[in-house]
Protein backbone atom coordinates (compact mmCIF):
# COMPACT_ATOMS: atom_id res chain seq x y z
CA UNK A 1 0.00 0.00 0.00
CA UNK A 2 2.87 2.38 0.81
CA UNK A 3 4.46 1.64 -2.53
CA UNK A 4 1.21 2.02 -4.37
CA UNK A 5 0.62 5.36 -2.69
CA UNK A 6 4.14 6.46 -3.65
CA UNK A 7 3.53 5.23 -7.22
CA UNK A 8 0.29 7.20 -7.35
CA UNK A 9 2.15 10.35 -6.16
CA UNK A 10 4.85 9.90 -8.80
CA UNK A 11 2.27 9.31 -11.53
CA UNK A 12 0.39 12.48 -10.52
CA UNK A 13 3.64 14.45 -10.64
CA UNK A 14 4.38 13.01 -14.09
CA UNK A 15 0.91 14.08 -15.27
CA UNK A 16 1.55 17.60 -13.92
CA UNK A 17 4.95 17.84 -15.62
CA UNK A 18 3.91 16.35 -19.01
CA UNK A 19 2.52 19.63 -20.42
CA UNK A 20 5.73 21.42 -19.31
CA UNK A 21 7.84 18.72 -20.96
CA UNK A 22 5.93 19.05 -24.20
CA UNK A 23 6.28 22.84 -24.08
CA UNK A 24 10.04 22.44 -23.39
CA UNK A 25 10.39 20.08 -26.36
CA UNK A 26 8.59 22.58 -28.62
CA UNK A 27 10.68 25.52 -27.40
CA UNK A 28 13.90 23.50 -27.78
CA UNK A 29 12.98 22.52 -31.34
CA UNK A 30 12.28 26.19 -32.13
CA UNK A 31 15.63 27.16 -30.62
CA UNK A 32 17.45 24.65 -32.82
CA UNK A 33 15.61 25.96 -35.90
CA UNK A 34 16.42 29.57 -35.04
CA UNK A 35 20.09 28.66 -34.39
CA UNK A 36 20.30 26.96 -37.78
CA UNK A 37 18.62 29.98 -39.45
CA UNK A 38 21.11 32.29 -37.74
CA UNK A 39 24.10 30.25 -38.93
CA UNK A 40 22.74 30.31 -42.49
CA UNK A 41 22.19 34.06 -42.26
CA UNK A 42 25.75 34.60 -40.95
CA UNK A 43 27.20 32.50 -43.78
CA UNK A 44 25.22 34.50 -46.32
CA UNK A 45 26.31 37.75 -44.66
CA UNK A 46 29.95 36.70 -44.76
CA UNK A 47 29.67 35.94 -48.44
CA UNK A 48 27.96 39.24 -49.03
CA UNK A 49 30.14 41.82 -50.84
CA UNK A 50 29.36 44.48 -48.25
CA UNK A 51 30.69 42.26 -45.46
CA UNK A 52 33.83 41.54 -47.45
CA UNK A 53 34.37 45.26 -48.03
CA UNK A 54 33.84 45.95 -44.33
CA UNK A 55 36.49 43.37 -43.43
CA UNK A 56 38.88 44.88 -45.99
CA UNK A 57 38.30 48.36 -44.53
CA UNK A 58 39.00 47.07 -41.00
CA UNK A 59 42.20 45.43 -42.20
CA UNK A 60 43.30 48.61 -43.99
CA UNK A 61 42.56 50.69 -40.88
CA UNK A 62 44.68 48.33 -38.76
CA UNK A 63 47.52 48.54 -41.29
CA UNK A 64 47.20 52.35 -41.31
CA UNK A 65 47.44 52.50 -37.50
CA UNK A 66 50.48 50.23 -37.57
CA UNK A 67 52.10 52.41 -40.25
CA UNK A 68 51.41 55.54 -38.16
CA UNK A 69 53.01 53.99 -35.10
CA UNK A 70 56.04 52.95 -37.19
CA UNK A 71 56.33 56.51 -38.53
CA UNK A 72 56.30 57.87 -34.97
CA UNK A 73 59.01 55.38 -33.98
CA UNK A 74 61.13 56.33 -37.01
CA UNK A 75 60.71 60.05 -36.26
CA UNK A 76 61.78 59.47 -32.66
CA UNK A 77 64.80 57.43 -33.79
CA UNK A 78 65.71 60.19 -36.31
CA UNK A 79 65.46 62.84 -33.58
CA UNK A 80 67.63 60.77 -31.24
CA UNK A 81 70.24 60.27 -33.97
CA UNK A 82 70.17 63.98 -34.83
CA UNK A 83 70.67 64.89 -31.16
CA UNK A 84 73.55 62.43 -30.87
CA UNK A 85 75.23 63.88 -33.98
CA UNK A 86 74.89 67.44 -32.68
CA UNK A 87 76.33 66.39 -29.31
CA UNK A 88 79.28 64.72 -31.05
CA UNK A 89 79.88 67.81 -33.20
CA UNK A 90 79.85 70.04 -30.11
CA UNK A 91 82.17 67.61 -28.35
CA UNK A 92 84.59 67.69 -31.30
CA UNK A 93 84.54 71.51 -31.30
CA UNK A 94 85.14 71.61 -27.54
CA UNK A 95 87.86 69.00 -27.88
CA UNK A 96 89.67 71.08 -30.50
CA UNK A 97 89.39 74.20 -28.30
CA UNK A 98 90.51 72.48 -25.11
CA UNK A 99 93.13 70.29 -26.79
CA UNK A 100 96.07 72.59 -25.99
CA UNK A 101 95.04 72.94 -22.36
CA UNK A 102 94.53 69.21 -22.02
CA UNK A 103 97.91 68.50 -23.60
CA UNK A 104 99.60 70.87 -21.14
CA UNK A 105 97.80 69.25 -18.24
CA UNK A 106 98.79 65.80 -19.46
CA UNK A 107 102.44 66.90 -19.86
CA UNK A 108 102.42 68.27 -16.29
CA UNK A 109 100.95 65.01 -15.05
CA UNK A 110 103.61 63.07 -16.96
CA UNK A 111 106.40 65.18 -15.42
CA UNK A 112 105.08 64.74 -11.90
CA UNK A 113 104.65 61.00 -12.44
CA UNK A 114 108.22 60.76 -13.80
CA UNK A 115 109.53 62.61 -10.76
CA UNK A 116 107.58 60.25 -8.50
CA UNK A 117 108.99 57.29 -10.42
CA UNK A 118 112.56 58.57 -9.99
CA UNK A 119 112.03 59.10 -6.27
CA UNK A 120 110.50 55.65 -5.98
CA UNK A 121 113.43 54.08 -7.88
CA UNK A 122 115.89 55.85 -5.54
CA UNK A 123 113.97 54.52 -2.56
CA UNK A 124 113.96 51.08 -4.14
CA UNK A 125 117.74 51.19 -4.68
CA UNK A 126 118.34 52.27 -1.11
CA UNK A 127 116.06 49.50 0.14
CA UNK A 128 117.86 46.98 -2.07
CA UNK A 129 121.25 48.15 -0.71
CA UNK A 130 119.93 47.89 2.84
CA UNK A 131 118.56 44.42 2.06
CA UNK A 132 121.96 43.29 0.68
CA UNK A 133 123.66 44.72 3.75
CA UNK A 134 121.25 42.88 6.05
CA UNK A 135 121.72 39.64 4.09
CA UNK A 136 125.50 39.98 4.42
CA UNK A 137 125.17 40.71 8.14
CA UNK A 138 122.93 37.66 8.49
CA UNK A 139 125.51 35.45 6.74
CA UNK A 140 128.30 36.88 8.94
CA UNK A 141 126.19 36.18 12.04
CA UNK A 142 125.55 32.62 10.88
CA UNK A 143 129.28 32.07 10.31
CA UNK A 144 130.08 33.57 13.69
CA UNK A 145 127.42 31.37 15.29
CA UNK A 146 128.80 28.24 13.66
CA UNK A 147 132.36 29.17 14.70
CA UNK A 148 131.15 29.85 18.26
CA UNK A 149 129.31 26.52 18.30
CA UNK A 150 132.42 24.69 17.12
CA UNK A 151 134.52 26.58 19.72
CA UNK A 152 131.88 25.65 22.35
CA UNK A 153 132.10 21.97 21.45
CA UNK A 154 135.91 22.11 21.55
CA UNK A 155 135.73 23.82 24.98
CA UNK A 156 133.30 21.20 26.21
CA UNK A 157 135.62 18.43 25.12
CA UNK A 158 138.54 20.27 26.75
CA UNK A 159 136.50 20.65 29.97
CA UNK A 160 135.67 16.97 29.95
CA UNK A 161 139.36 16.05 29.44
CA UNK A 162 140.43 18.46 32.15
CA UNK A 163 137.76 17.10 34.47
CA UNK A 164 139.00 13.59 33.85
CA UNK A 165 142.61 14.74 34.51
CA UNK A 166 141.49 16.43 37.74
CA UNK A 167 139.82 13.18 38.76
CA UNK A 168 142.98 11.26 37.99
CA UNK A 169 145.12 13.74 39.96
CA UNK A 170 142.76 13.46 42.93
CA UNK A 171 142.93 9.74 42.73
CA UNK A 172 146.73 9.95 42.79
CA UNK A 173 146.63 12.37 45.72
Amino acid sequence: QGHQKRLADVESQIKELQPLQMKFTDVYAQLELKTYDLSLFLKRAEQNEHHKLGEAVKKLEEELEEAKSQIKEKELAYKNCFDAVSKLENSIKDHDKNREGRLKDLEKNIKTIKAQMQAASKDLKSHENEKEKLVMEEEAMKQEQSSLESHLTSLETQISTLTSEVDEQRAKV
